[in-house]
């Protein structure tokens, strides 16, 4: 064997496994491309013919692959769809660089399907293109999802606009309403005051009657008295006469300071009370409230125990609560109060918490309330009486006050069976305010001191200034607001206490004050007033310490004025 021939046989050798291996990748190429999960097409470059179609192509479009093989878009698409595609395939060999199609439509035989495509050139080694490869995953279930989306989107947009739009009338609406109301609600407060103050007036009204025949009673003692004083041969010892005469002018303060109660002119400041002590002493009044054909009874514990409450709205209460029974018994009934110490261990359906209560119970055979009433029976302004006999507040009065003193009230009524107020008012383990033993009067601490005057009534200032000249102390006295300024401001020594009326026409005692104290830093001052306008309830200057409450009596007065000057400045 020559050179030549070994030569040969080596050379055929090398073909041979070169051609080899070239099919092995081959091979190993089309498996990858067979099994990649999207479709890959090849074209040539000339025709736009397939060469290549894989698995993942024919169950994308539904094509069979010999159907493909030889084919151009032409031959398999829509003209329109067709003439797309070979445009996108002439663009990409045209200028040799990759297109990404992100959107694709394509009609196939298993209906319209959405592609994301890529398409590459492939070049020759001179530059020039040979083959289109084409790379689609089907995108055609997030279109959809998208598409819905973007439907939904408008679907919401436009509800959203439907719904704007609709809010925006309600708010009209709302802004129309809300302008009415307020217009109602200020009307509503222009009235409420003499709403308020046409009930007291009602009340009073109905008190007017027996309260005139009790003062008339008192003053015929009085001015009799006063008439046997005047006379030598009276058989009346004048100490007798001034004894008739003091007794006479305590029911009368007592008969006045019940009506200050009632209609609420007086300085409120709760206290610790006896219930039953209240109940027995507003008793002769509700007599004269519910008349004579109303039996009145009075059931009183005995060792109740103690609260803490403002007597005069505690009187109010009571008022409000019999003259309802009243009205409610136009033919006569049986009223019974009564008190009771309660103790609830477990809350129940009235609200009542657990506790130790002092029970006000209120109750009357009267005509009762239906359910519908009975649901309202707090309420402002409601009313079940006729024009004229009432405005609707003196429960809901009765409500607030009860609710502001920490306590409940409970409603039990039924139509034609009378109605039940349970008040419940918490106890208190504190002593009854000036509770104790029993002790003689101590006479009022005498003094020195120099006192300003002011009252524009000449008898009480009067008699005033002779009671504090009697205990020591040097009296300016000052009948109007006026005269009280030109002594302050020129009386040249000091002056240790005012005492002033509260209402007087020039200007009340709280302004007088403020300017008398500019020019006398050390001032003390003491009101006196025989009822608390607003004046006095709005200044929270004036308070039980600095105020002295009329009618005056000289252990009053006098003590009274000893309290505010020796009091830490």
């Amino acid at each position: 064997m020559t050179k030549d021939d070994l030569d040969s046989e080596s050379a055929a050798g090398r073909s041979e496994g070169g051609d080899a291996v070239l099919r092995k990748l081959n091979a190993f190429l089309d498996s990858i491309i067979e099994n990649i999960p999207a479709m890959v097409f090849v074209k040539d470059a000339e025709h736009l013919r397939y060469e290549i179609f894989n698995r993942a192509g024919e169950a994308l479009t539904g094509f069979r692959r010999e159907d493909v093989y030889g084919r151009s878009p032409r031959d398999l698409f829509p003209a329109e769809q067709a003439e797309f595609f070979m445009g996108k395939d002439r663009a990409v060999l045209r200028e040799g660089r990759m297109l990404d199609i992100l959107e694709e439509p394509i009609n196939t035989p298993l209906g319209k399907r959405w592609l994301h495509t890529k398409k590459i050139p492939i070049l020759r080694a001179d530059g020039t293109p040979s083959h289109l490869l084409g790379i689609s995953i089907d995108i055609t279930e997030r279109k959809v999802a998208q598409d819905a989306l973007a439907e939904a989107h408008r679907e919401l947009e436009r509800r959203v606009a439907e719904r704007t739009s609709a809010l925006s009338e309600a708010n009209l609406r709302l802004q129309r309403e809300i302008e009415e109301r307020k217009r109602a609600q200020e009307a509503l407060v222009l009235t409420e005051e003499q709403l308020r103050q046409a009930q007291k007036l009602e009340a009073v009204g109905r008190l007017a009657g027996g309260v005139a025949h009790d003062f008339n009673n008192l003053l015929s003692v009085i001015l009799c008295c006063a008439s046997l004083l005047e006379r030598d041969d009276s058989p009346v010892s004048p100490a007798q006469a001034a004894e008739e005469i003091r007794q006479a002018s305590e029911r009368a303060a007592v008969l006045t300071r019940q009506l200050l109660a009632f209609s609420r002119q007086q300085m409120l400041a709760p206290r610790v009370l006896d219930l039953n002590a209240v109940v027995r002493g507003t008793g002769e009044m509700l007599e004269r409230v519910i008349g004579e054909d109303v039996e009145l009874s009075i059931v009183a514990q005995v060792d109740l125990w103690r609260t803490r409450m403002d007597v005069s709205q505690l009187e109010q209460v009571l008022i409000n609560l019999v003259v309802n029974a009243r009205d409610a018994m136009p033919e006569g009934g049986k009223l019974l109060i009564e008190s009771r110490n309660v103790e609830v261990v477990v809350a129940g359906a009235n609200g009542v918490a657990p506790g130790c209560w002092v029970l006000l119970r209120v109750r009357d055979t009267g005509v009762g309330m239906d359910e519908a009433t009975a649901a309202r029976a707090f309420e402002p302004f409601y009313t079940t009486k006729p024009p004229g006999r009432g405005t609707g507040l003196g429960l809901s009065t009765v409500y607030g006050i009860v609710r502001q003193s920490g306590g409940h009230i409970v409603l039990d009524t039924e139509k034609e069976r009378g109605t039940t107020f349970d008040i419940y008012l918490p106890q208190t383990l504190e002593s009854v305010s000036g509770a104790g033993p029993a002790e003689a009067p101590l006479r009022p601490a005498r003094g020195n001191e120099t006192l300003l005057l002011v009252e524009d009534d000449d008898q009480v200032r009067s008699v005033a200034q002779e009671i504090l000249k009697l205990q020591g102390y040097r009296v300016l006295p000052a009948a109007t607001p006026a005269v009280a300024l030109e002594l302050s401001a020129t009386f040249p020594e000091r002056i240790d206490l005012m005492l002033t009326d509260v209402v007087m026409p020039e200007m009340n005692g709280r302004e007088l004050a403020q300017r008398i104290c500019g020019q006398r830093p050390e001032l003390q001052v003491l009101y006196m007033s025989g009822y608390a306008d607003q004046a006095l309830n709005t200044d929270d200057a004036l308070t039980r310490d600095t105020f002295l409450q009329k009618p005056l009596t000289p252990d009053s007065l006098s003590t009274a004025v000893r309290r505010v000057l020796d009091a830490p400045r």
